[in-house]
């Protein structure tokens, strides 16, 4: 359970940083404790520590900007306007049995997104975190069929889906983004999901 909900709050904290411009709040939390303490935890992580400082470096550079914002949403337009790299059929064009699965799952469950396109690489890491969270739900009922059947669907959704588009994805933020803030985002999230991936494949039961 507890590996669960730590799961599912990564994914949504990377559904949150590509999911829209950050505001003036979300910036003002990369200073804060809770931000450090959080960073601090993935960097425990061999496989994470790289990533996570070189994201550190540059949540702190955002933070000393004289206009965060602006210069955070500038760069946001450019990378995630149109065309964007937000659409995994650029990326990765998916097969039809994957695309199924991300619908299914979005009429199972929905988005708190603002459209439920199931190409939306937020829609995807959304779900993951929303997988993970109702697993973690099942398995403090005692319903294991239910956790077995959700661990399951992370694990299509992952080796169907989000593997294909995601090391496009990071290399397509490394040459586009001038900024860095969010190259260095998509590193940490390819960090993490292999990671995940190995757990989901290898060590979750």
């Amino acid at each position: 359970m507890v590996t669960s909900h730590r799961r599912a709050e990564l994914y949504h904290w990377f559904t949150a940083l590509f999911a829209a411009p950050l505001a003036d709040s979300e910036i003002r939390e990369f200073s804060g404790y809770d931000m450090h303490a959080f960073l601090d935890s993935l960097a425990t992580l061999d496989p994470l520590k790289a990533a996570t400082e070189a994201f550190r470096r540059q949540a702190e550079r955002v933070a000393r900007l004289k206009k965060p914002h602006a210069e955070l949403t500038e760069q946001y337009g450019r990378l995630f306007g149109q065309p964007s790299l937000l659409d995994t059929s650029t990326l990765a064009p998916p097969e039809d049995e994957a695309l199924v699965l991300m619908s299914v799952l979005l009429k199972q469950h929905g988005t708190h997104l603002d459209d439920d396109d199931p190409l939306n690489i937020c829609n995807q890491l959304e779900m993951m975190g929303t997988l993970a969270l109702a697993a973690a739900g099942a398995a403090e009922r005692g319903d294991e069929p239910a956790r077995r059947a959700l661990l399951d669907q992370q694990r299509e959704l992952a080796n169907q889906l989000i593997i294909g588009w995601l090391p496009t994805f990071a290399a397509a933020c490394r040459e586009q983004d001038e900024f860095g803030f969010y190259a260095a985002a998509a590193e940490l999230l390819q960090a993490m999901f292999s990671m995940d991936l190995h757990y989901l494949n290898n060590v979750a039961d």
